[in-house]
């Protein structure tokens, strides 16, 4: 039997070659409307495809799938599932990379014809290619690459619109763990005698004394500072990506921690305002999403660029005849120092926001070694043959 539904909602009908047809307006990855035709031997199959359809319809799905290319299913799985399910900062990286890698390179392909020789090529290509910083793109940024893909070839799996997931069948390459190489206490003294009178003074305190991340201590206000009571809030971090700056939540749950400040870092935040105010230049303006009271700001009131930092940590290292480091290994000597000192792990891990002890323990093992040789000293001291 024929039917007729309200407008949109497609028709049943019944060909000259005894076919049904059904004939239904579809989203397509581009979000216009596109009208599609399903057929079946009986009405009732017919049907049935119709209704498919309107689910996807429903569920903002596109319908097109066969005749979809990988670059426009991206661009749909980025603007309606992605968009609600990552931090702003994690969001704003996923897309650099979609734009940047996947999709010069694959975005061509039809979605349905996408196979596991394509994702071993993007991954070999990837491999000679250079990223933003003119360096060929590291084994670590290929895997977060890979992952991105994944993701978005699993949901499309979970829509029917594939029926394997591809990427899952390759192997991104293997990464190295980065090196740790934090500041000796003599080149960490060094380089604080001269940064003593730069305007971030109060920043690298924080970065070398509470291993902190940088995002994190740029991204405080004063709301978050109690210098009465010598204590740090961190609810939230701060990054530049695509040229806009983008505020989020700390990496992790245990990343939203309240620490004690040491007493020179409270000394440093107190002489912070006069600083800013000292360093105002013309109209204040602040940036969509700042808070009205950040502790570290640029000559115009808005947050510090990340890269502002970059460069000013590379000047003074120099100026203080230091090797070259990063201002990441400020967080590792921070915790380096104190495991020397005799700090445990749990308490590194409270202190830093690590998600787990695991990460701690991997990531400073070499120093938890040390600390068990000393130990294992001290027990030879107290009952060995010459004690």
């Amino acid at each position: 039997m024929a039917g007729r539904e309200r407008n949109g909602m497609g028709t049943v009908v019944k060909r000259s070659d005894g076919r049904y047809q059904a004939a239904v307006y579809v989203l397509t990855p581009t979000g216009h409307r596109r009208r599609k035709f399903v057929y079946g031997r009986t009405w009732d199959e017919a049907n049935d495809k119709r209704l498919e359809l309107l689910d996807n319809n429903r569920k903002g799905v596109p319908s097109e799938s066969s005749a979809m290319r990988l670059d426009e299913y991206l661009t749909y799985w980025l603007d309606h599932i992605a968009v609600h399910d990552l931090r702003p900062s994690t969001f704003a990286r996923y897309r650099a990379l979609v734009r940047d890698y996947i999709t010069p390179h694959l975005g061509r392909k039809k979605l349905n014809r996408l196979s596991p020789s394509d994702v071993r090529g993007l991954m070999a290509t990837l491999g000679r290619t250079k990223g933003t910083s003119g360096r060929v793109l590291s084994p670590r940024t290929i895997q977060f690459i890979h992952a991105v893909l994944r993701s978005a070839l699993q949901h499309a799996v979970r829509d029917e619109l594939i029926g394997r997931n591809v990427a899952k069948l390759v192997s991104p390459p293997r990464a190295t763990p980065p090196e740790i190489t934090p500041l000796s206490p003599e080149v960490a003294r060094k380089f604080l005698r001269v940064a003593n009178t730069h305007w971030l003074a109060a920043l690298w305190l924080i970065l070398l004394t509470t291993g902190l991340r940088r995002g994190e201590v740029l991204g405080l206000t004063w709301s978050d500072v109690d210098l009465d009571a010598g204590t740090l809030r961190v609810r939230r971090t701060v990054q530049k990506l695509d040229g806009a700056f983008v505020f989020g939540e700390p990496k992790s749950a245990r990343s939203r921690r309240v620490l004690t400040l040491p007493a020179v870092c409270v000394v440093a935040l107190r002489r912070q305002p006069e600083i800013n105010r000292g360093r105002a230049v013309g109209e204040q303006r602040r940036v969509d999403g700042q808070p009205a009271d950040m502790v570290f700001v640029s000559t115009s009131g808005q947050p510090v660029d990340p890269r502002s930092v970059n460069r000013a940590f590379d000047r003074l290292l120099a100026k203080a005849e230091v090797p070259h480091s990063r201002v990441h290994d400020l967080r590792h000597t921070c915790a380096t120092l104190l495991l020397a000192e005799g700090a445990s792990d749990r308490e590194v891990m409270e202190l830093l926001g690590h998600s787990s002890i695991g990460i701690t323990m991997n990531t400073y093992a070499h120093v938890l070694d040390d600390s068990k040789r000393r130990m294992a000293s001290r027990m030879d001291g107290l009952f060995g043959e010459g004690g």
